[in-house]
This record gives structure tokens, sequence and C-alpha cells, in this order.
């Protein structure tokens, strides 16, 4: 998945027929695709931020390396245009591989979790069912436990953007300026299926969950899916 998946069956080795040509990359520079595909980065790699297994080299390739690129690449494109995508398509490569080392560490959490109902039920790619979820998922680990590790995410963050505190009003305002997030309605799902995907969520990915920052009961998860229908 354009060097996400830098995993343990991965670091093995690549099919002897395998290649990555960094050109390939521009046939993926659908706005689109470009966009949430990062996102779908961003979940993986901010997924380091969630308990107390701290490791220095991902540490180095989350924080010195994915979240400072995709911001930096975001910020330029939002004041150049979609076209300065073109110039960045090395620089997000790296960055999604840097997510994909992060992945194979750490797993994922609740991000992804909660975007599989979602996708497998209206078909939406994983990278845009990922985007749905990212901020208001971190917006409420933010809120649940502010001074843990996600501390220096939110450091992180707040520099890059400019801010003092609460970097993630500001990081929705800048994707939102890159690609719209839609109502999950817009997909089609059905106000009954608030709940119904909060029951899958909750009986299918525990394995997710078990990542998450801090613990979400159900009440929480209905809450993300009742903001963002």
């Amino acid at each position: 998945a354009v060097g996400q998946q830098v995993d343990a069956f991965l670091t093995v080795g690549f099919h002897p027929e395998s290649v990555l040509v960094r050109e390939l990359y521009v046939r993926l520079g659908d706005e689109p695709v470009f966009f949430h595909l990062p996102c779908t980065c961003a979940g993986r790699i901010v997924a380091r931020f969630r308990s107390d297994d701290d490791s220095q080299l991902i540490d180095v390739f989350v924080i010195g390396g994915a979240i400072e690129i995709i911001i930096d690449v975001f910020q330029g494109i939002a004041a150049n245009g979609p076209e300065y995508r073109f110039e960045r398509l090395g620089d997000m490569l790296m960055a999604s591989n840097y997510a994909g080392i992060a992945f194979g560490n750490t797993g994922v959490g609740a991000v992804h979790a909660l975007s599989y109902p979602l996708g497998g039920s209206y078909h939406v790619p994983h990278g845009e069912s990922n985007y749905q979820f990212f901020t208001e998922v971190f917006k409420l680990y933010n809120a649940k436990n502010p001074s843990g590790d996600i501390a220096r995410l939110n450091d992180l963050l707040c520099v890059q953007l400019g801010v003092n505190e609460n970097p993630y009003p500001v990081l929705d305002e800048l994707l939102g300026k890159l690609i719209p997030k839609n109502k999950l309605r817009v997909y089609g799902m059905k106000p009954e299926e608030i709940q119904g995907f909060t029951s899958s969520v909750l009986q299918t990915q525990q394995r997710l969950l078990a990542n998450n920052y801090v613990s979400l009961s159900e009440e929480e998860i209905r809450e993300i899916y009742k903001v963002l229908y």
C-alpha cells in the first residue's frame, strides 16, 4: 500500500519480481487518493502514542519523520495549490515508508477499527474511510488523557500548525482545505446504523481497540459515529 506495509511480513524480503518505483506514485496523484492515503498513514503512525512500550527507534520514525513530512507537504499544497503535490512525491513516499515501520511495530487502533464498518458496508476506500474518523478519535484521546504520550504529538503538531494548544481543530481545518470531510450519511449510512456500527466494532475489532491510546467505552464510540453522522 504505497510503502505502508513495511511490517513483520515484508521485512523478511520482497518477492523476486517486486520493484519500488517512485514514478509509479505519480499514478496515485489523483487528488482524493493522494490526500486520503496520508490520512491512513497518519492513523497508523499516531497509533504509536498509545502505551508505555517506548521505543526510541519508532519515535525517530514517527516524530522526526512521517508526521513532520506529511504536515509540511499538506501545508505546501494548501498554500500553493494541488499541483504542488507532484513536487513532493518522493517525500510522501518516505513518509509512507516511515508509517509502515511504525505500523509494523505497534499496530493500529480506533481510527481503523471505526472505519471498517463504514468501508465494508458502503464500499468506501480505506484511506477515505480512515479520514472521516482520524481527528475525531484523537480529539477524544486528547480530552481523556492530554498529559500522556499524546502530549509529545500535540507539541509537534502545535509547532507545525502554529498554535499554542489543542492542535486538532486547526489540523481539521488544514485537512479540510485539501479535501472536504463528508458526513457519514453521505455514503448511505442510516441513523439506526450508529448503534449497529458501534456494536460491530466492539464485537469484531477488539484486536485493534487493544492498541488504543486510552480505552473507549461503547458510549464514546457511539458518540463518535453520532457526531460524524
